[in-house]
């Protein structure tokens, strides 16, 4: 059994620098778990991360919520979003190392546990309820949390006991919320991503993340293999100019959309990366993860591009005229995927483009200045929040 697991760890290493469609298929099948409870590693140089906790727990206390209650329309349970704004306090500070930090951690974490906290009780076919609620408790529960309760592991001493509290309720909650959508068929003619598996989906993208970070935690291969067909059906079913079909569709939020499931796409990436696997080069028939940057970045120069995708106005939110599209240059749910691209792929034509640009400014738009800024700022900035990247891109997104 040691043999056969060293004889596959060495076969890996002949495939880390390039992913071909054999290869992930062989990855997606058999990459088992190398490093234990270590989603994201807390970094030796911790230069460009928080490393202080600057909080006091007793001015913030992240309370439990118990039930999640999402709307049945477009948005989310914003209750589990200033709960994680507060854990981010503590769960930043101690992905850098600071070991106050990861002890609040520890202690919100299991608070949570012990009072069952985010109990799903709406519906679990394919009402908007429960769509909003699952990915309420993905996006800001499951996934942070689990981040967060590594990096804790990697720093301060957990005992026995608190340790099965809080990991049976991470799977309780990973597996009630689970929406990775394997069970529904493609999209039809008429909904703007005709002939797209619904596991290409943001949602199903974050369902996955959380299944696993759940693998790595319960050292559990199967949880851990699960992101895998996610990832597979986004780079597989994008169209030939990058664009992704359920995202784009999204009226005034097309590219807000597109930018989040590449975020995901990254961090599925990067959680990869981590156990010693590269699937960033992926490639189906010349669609891969590079295609699909382009879009973006063919975007800012001409925006009109998406139009023809984001008239369908489907699920588009708040945004409603597809011709202006919502992207906060400041939300890491926008640029967080750049940073981990740009710093593994620096020769790349698509970052050589971003650099031209930056080089001479004077002619830019504002999509061009938006991503120029974060460009820039790579390695310098933090962002407020971390929702889609599930931690702080400049610290453990970036090479």
């Amino acid at each position: 059994m040691i043999f056969k697991r060293i004889t596959f760890l060495i076969l890996l290493s002949f495939i880390i620098t390039n992913t071909s469609k054999s290869d992930f298929k062989e990855i997606k099948k058999k990459a088992i778990i190398t490093k234990p409870e270590i989603i994201f590693p807390i970094r030796e140089k911790l230069d460009k991360c928080i490393n202080n906790m600057y909080v006091n727990q007793t001015t913030n206390p992240v309370l439990p919520v118990i039930k999640v209650e999402a709307p049945s329309g477009y948005g989310l349970d914003n209750r589990f979003m200033y709960a994680l704004n507060k854990f981010e306090n503590f769960k930043r500070p101690c992905g850098g190392g600071d070991i106050a930090a990861c002890e609040n951690v520890k202690r919100v974490i299991l608070n949570w546990a012990k009072a069952d906290a985010a109990q799903r009780t709406g519906p679990s076919d394919g009402e908007g309820r429960h769509w909003n609620d699952t990915l309420t408790v993905n996006l800001w529960v499951a996934s942070p949390m689990m981040a967060g309760y590594s990096f804790a592991k990697q720093i301060i001493k957990v005992p026995d006991n608190e340790d099965k509290i809080i990991k049976d309720w991470f799977k309780k909650i990973v597996r009630k919320n689970k929406h990775l959508m394997y069970e529904y068929s493609n999209y039809k003619t008429g909904s703007g991503a005709n002939g797209t598996p619904k596991r290409a989906h943001n949602h199903a993208l974050s369902s996955a993340i959380s299944h696993m970070q759940l693998g790595i935690l319960l050292n559990d291969n199967k949880f851990f293999r699960t992101a895998f067909k996610n990832y597979e059906a986004a780079i597989r079913y994008q169209r030939k100019d990058g664009s992704m079909p359920i995202e784009t569709r999204r009226g005034g939020r097309a590219m807000f959309y597109q930018g989040r499931a590449m975020n995901a796409l990254s961090v599925i990436a990067i959680i990869s990366e981590n156990q010693g696997y590269n699937i960033w080069e992926y490639d189906y028939k010349g669609k891969n993860f590079h295609n699909i940057v382009k879009f973006f970045i063919d975007f800012t120069e001409n925006n009109e591009i998406v139009f023809k995708y984001a008239k369908s106005m489907k699920h588009p939110g708040p945004a409603k005229n597809y011709k202006v599209q919502d992207l906060d240059s400041r939300s890491s749910s926008n640029w967080g995927w750049l940073y981990a691209y740009v710093t593994r792929f620096p020769d790349h034509e698509n970052v050589q483009r971003l650099k031209q640009w930056s080089t001479n400014q004077s002619n830019l738009n504002n999509y061009q200045r938006k991503i120029v800024l974060n460009f820039e700022n790579i390695l310098k900035r933090n962002f407020g929040t971390s929702s889609w990247t599930v931690v702080e891109p400049n610290c453990h997104f970036t090479k």
